[in-house]
């Protein structure tokens, strides 16, 4: 009985030291949180960068099909010039097959007339010399009788051979033009080749785009999802700022958190990061590196107001390593992406003194303090605050 009245008084002592620990030093998140709210961070800009990656593609593809797109119509137009080329020279391939026809017919009809004078005359030269002779009253009526049909003779003659002249000249027309027509087919069927190939690298090209097309949705919903795990695990961190230790506001103004000045990269509230909106909770400061960089002497970060620090957390994910110092009466404030902290868990700090050094760890491009101000526990624009001036970018 002695021994378990023993163990109950040791028991309400402990309790009673660890409620007064806890009265001392302000309570933080747990390191589970933490990591819950890192591993998320860190999928969503896994995401984020595998679906900004799927975006260059697409364009990189959305271009590739462009230009196909473009040699295909190019190429549709030359077959249509061609076709029309064609057209003509069938037509005038055509004509000349008729004229060439119509050529042979007429020397085929002067040649029969021809050789239906030639057996005439030879016919009146044979039997009928001398009913020539009787026809005539003179000589001067013979010879010229002779002469005429002599001369029907070579006319007939001159006929016929200009006649072949110019069946012969059809002919040569009709094998340029033959010939023409010949090349322009074989260009034809080279084109229509080269069109048949762009249409499978064509479709290729469709396959591959609907292809990126289909992952990038599956990887926008993935984010959807993600994102969902981030502001759950985000949510969970700001539990972390909890309830003030004290419940009375240290008051005064706030002061302007870099003495060095530098200016407003990012505004307070609504902005697109990774390819999501969402709230921005503080304003990001840009600065210049201090000597030293990158992990002594960043430019000096200055307790914006006096109060007890909460949380001095070395990170390399989120805020990276940042500060949050208890005003009281539940504001707070919050000094992210520090090369080195200057203060630790449960130390008082006055306005002014230096907490921390810019830097650019966690979450970041580039040098610069991200400051968040949250007045009854919710977030607000520091800038209305802050009392001393800063130069703009």
């Amino acid at each position: 009985m002695k021994n378990k009245k023993l163990f109950v008084n040791l028991f309400c002592v402990l309790m009673a030291v660890v409620m007064c620990i806890g009265m001392l030093h302000p309570i933080v998140a747990s390191a589970g949180t933490k990591e819950d709210y890192r591993a998320a961070q860190e999928r969503l800009d896994k995401i984020n960068k595998e679906i900004a990656g799927l975006k260059d593609t697409k364009a990189k593809q959305e271009k590739e099909k462009k230009n196909a797109q473009s040699q295909i119509n190019l190429v549709k137009k030359q077959i249509s010039i061609l076709n029309s080329d064609i057209k003509t020279a069938n037509d005038n391939l055509l004509a000349k097959q008729q004229e060439l026809e119509a050529k042979k017919t007429e020397i085929q009809e002067t040649d029969a007339l021809f050789k239906e004078r030639l057996k005439a005359m030879f016919i009146m030269r044979r039997g009928g010399t001398m009913s020539t002779i009787l026809a005539v009253d003179s000589f001067s009526q013979l010879l010229t009788a002779t002469d005429t049909l002599q001369r029907i003779s070579n006319a007939d003659t001159d006929l016929l051979k200009q006649l072949d002249e110019q069946k012969k000249a059809i002919e040569r027309e009709e094998i340029a033009i033959q010939e023409r027509l010949n090349a322009l087919v074989e260009k034809q069927g080279t084109l229509e080749t080269k069109q048949n190939e762009l249409a499978g690298l064509m479709k290729t090209l469709d396959d591959k785009l609907s292809e990126t097309e289909a992952k990038e949705e599956a990887a926008k919903e993935t984010q959807q999802e993600v994102y969902a795990e981030y502001l759950a695990a985000k949510q969970a961190v700001e539990a972390e700022f909890g309830q003030s230790s004290s419940g009375t506001f240290v008051g005064g103004e706030w002061i302007w958190p870099v003495p060095t000045n530098g200016h407003i990269s990012s505004l307070y509230g609504r902005r697109k990061i990774y390819g999501v909106w969402e709230h921005h909770t503080g304003i990001d400061i840009a600065t210049g590196w201090g000597e030293g960089w990158p992990y002594i002497n960043g430019q000096a970060i200055v307790a914006s107001n006096s109060g007890i620090v909460k949380t001095a957390i070395y990170s390399n994910r989120g805020y990276g390593n940042y500060v949050i110092i208890d005003h009281g009466g539940n504001n707070f404030s919050l000094y992210g992406h520090c090369s080195k902290l200057a203060v630790k868990v449960g130390d008082y700090v006055s306005q002014g003194q230096t907490v921390a050094y810019v830097g650019s760890t966690g979450n970041s491009t580039g040098p610069h303090l991200h400051f968040e101000i949250r007045l009854n526990g919710s977030c607000v624009d520091p800038q209305p605050l802050v009392t001393s001036t800063r130069p703009t970018k």
